[in-house]
């Protein structure tokens, strides 16, 4: 099962709602599925969504769904008749008559109602993608209005919704995990949002290891470059005019050099009788390199 499917199954067996809750949830996801007077139906794949949304239209709006066994993965009910549809939509104060579907907001009588609402939306075109993959959740409305509706409850909210139009159907779609962290809460999917949670903290914290890493690897391979340079530097020294034509406090600095092409500034430093800071070692190392260059171009 997908990581959406998980999230519908969690929610679909949510319990002990308040009746006006319960109703708001029914109505959210008798809505959202196809509520329409040419077409009042349901298809998911999702079994515990489709036997949740029979026993709506059978317990609560007094109505009996055809089931169609199509043969594939793909569950699909609906209703046959108008006298039945317009019995559901009586149910929710709406009438076949209608000819734009909107939200009937007195559906959505108090604050608890909402996360009711909004997760029988999600039951029936919501779906969300594994956060190991990404962070993106999204709900599929087949009309223009009822989307427009749809945001608006959402801003409400505040939860900040994007929209697009794709194939025809309108797309309200989230991409930041806050977001779909407080959308999978409110809607009563708790251990999804919590999981969502932990991913984002995962990758977090791997992220900021390879940061980390990356910066370490390119310090070092900055210390190497300049420690061949360096030691190319010194060596040409020695092969032009010797080492020992160099002022003292810099043939001590080469001869350390020349031993320890691998060590740091500071290791070197350390080395000297005398220790001295990283700065004045990296200070002594540029004379040499530049004495070096000066010789190479004497020889042009």
């Amino acid at each position: 099962m997908s990581f959406s499917s998980d999230v519908k199954s969690e929610i679909a067996k949510t319990e002990n709602l308040s009746s006006c809750c319960f109703h708001a949830q029914v109505y959210g996801l008798v809505l959202f599925a196809h509520f329409s007077k040419y077409n009042f139906s349901i298809t998911t794949e999702n079994s515990d969504v489709f036997e949740l949304y029979l026993s709506y239209l059978k317990d609560y709006c007094g109505v009996e769904p055809v089931i169609n066994d199509s043969g594939t993965k793909k569950l699909t009910a609906y209703l046959r008749t108008d006298a039945e549809k317009e019995k559901a939509f009586e149910k929710f104060g709406h009438s076949l008559k209608e000819t734009s579907l909107r939200i009937n907001r007195a559906n959505i009588t108090d604050e608890c109602c909402a996360g009711a609402f909004l997760r029988g939306v999600f039951l029936a075109c919501g779906t969300v993608t594994a956060p190991e993959r990404g962070y993106h959740l999204e709900f599929v409305v087949p009309y223009k209005k009822l989307c427009t509706d749809l945001m608006k409850f959402l801003d409400e909210l505040e939860l900040n919704p994007k929209y697009i139009v794709r194939k025809g159907n309108h797309i309200i779609y989230f991409k930041d995990s806050e977001s779909i962290e407080d959308i999978l809460a409110i809607i009563g999917a708790q251990d999804a949002s919590l999981y969502v949670m932990g991913i984002k903290i995962e990758k977090d914290v791997k992220n900021k290891v390879n940061r980390k890493l990356n910066f370490e690897m390119s310090n070092i391979s900055k210390t190497v470059d300049a420690a061949n340079l360096q030691v190319e530097a010194i060596e040409y020294i020695e092969s032009k005019s010797g080492i020992s034509s160099l002022p003292e406090s810099l043939q001590k600095i080469a001869y350390i050099r020349l031993e320890n092409p691998e060590s740091s500034l500071s290791e070197l430093g350390k080395l000297l009788d005398e220790p001295i800071s990283r700065s004045g070692i990296n200070h002594r190392l540029n004379r040499l390199v530049k004495i070096a260059e000066e010789l190479k171009n004497g020889d042009k």
